[in-house]
């Protein structure tokens, strides 16, 4: 795996509980993961609300295509 070293601060709260819950030969396995989950989450949230923004546009071409197929009806 490729990894890239960075430097976060955290809050003393944060790291704390942190230090309680993951041994110190797994924190970096466990902030990767927690990112990694955020970032999918986020990216759901976003393709999420861009589906929504695509179903209102079909609903609005569909309501204009049925008045235009009533007014050749007529």
């Amino acid at each position: 795996m490729n990894t890239v070293r960075i430097n976060v601060s955290l809050s003393r709260t944060t790291y704390e509980e942190l230090a309680e819950e993951v041994e110190p030969r797994g924190r970096s396995r466990f902030i990767s993961g927690a990112i990694r989950e955020a970032l999918r989450e986020r990216q759901n949230r976003r393709l999420a609300e861009e589906y929504r923004e695509a179903a209102r546009e079909i609903k609005r071409a569909d309501a204009d295509l049925k008045g235009t197929i009533a007014d050749g009806i007529r």
